[in-house]
């Protein structure tokens, strides 16, 4: 017969492989939002958090490249806005615009200083036209947008580079944050 003590000890003793075996759930790691074409931004100058994106193109009765996108930011600084940029490839006759190492963002040949002039980043939807897409984060550092993209010089079934950026400031960033290279497909 067992004694209350030990009923104790054996119940106590069987309770602690539970307790060490379980642990507290740990928080999820940010992802881009769902989409067929995903990237984490990387930062490349003065920010800390995290920065995620998707494109999604669409077949549209144009023929030509229309994609919904949307960004989201967790932690970056508080009550900022950024611009969302772009370096698309494969348009205005450079070679290379499908190869996905997206040498215009990176400033590399067809894309350097030395070739023709030309913006590497711009800023959403230039050259279409419409209001520059920005992001304001909240007191905890969070954004997000949802956009619809045309672009009527990309036909559809053409495969093109392209780099995203957030920045703070279009001329002289103090926080730049940049995508992975996408070869996105227009639809």
């Amino acid at each position: 017969m067992l004694t209350r003590q030990m009923e104790a000890v054996i119940l106590i003793f069987c309770m602690l492989p539970i307790g060490a075996c379980s642990s507290p759930t740990s928080p999820t790691k940010p992802q881009p939002p769902p989409g067929t074409y995903r990237s984490t931004f990387m930062i490349v100058k003065g920010e800390a958090g995290f920065a995620g994106m998707s494109i999604t193109p669409k077949a549209i009765p144009e023929g030509t490249l229309a994609a919904d996108i949307s960004v989201r930011l967790v932690g970056l600084r508080r009550n900022a806005t950024y611009l969302l940029q772009r370096a698309q490839e494969g348009v205005g006759g450079r070679a290379l615009g499908s190869d996905g190492i997206c040498q215009r963002g990176l400033g590399l040949p067809p894309w350097s200083p030395s070739d023709p002039p030309t913006t590497n980043f711009q800023t959403m939807p230039l050259p279409a036209t419409g209001p520059l897409v920005t992001i304001t984060t909240s007191s905890s550092g969070d954004g997000a947008v949802d956009f619809e993209f045309r672009a009527l010089m990309i036909v559809a079934g053409t495969t093109n580079d392209v780099m995203f950026r957030l920045v703070d400031n279009a001329e002289d960033p103090t926080a730049e944050l940049r995508s992975d290279c996408m070869m996105v497909t227009a639809r």
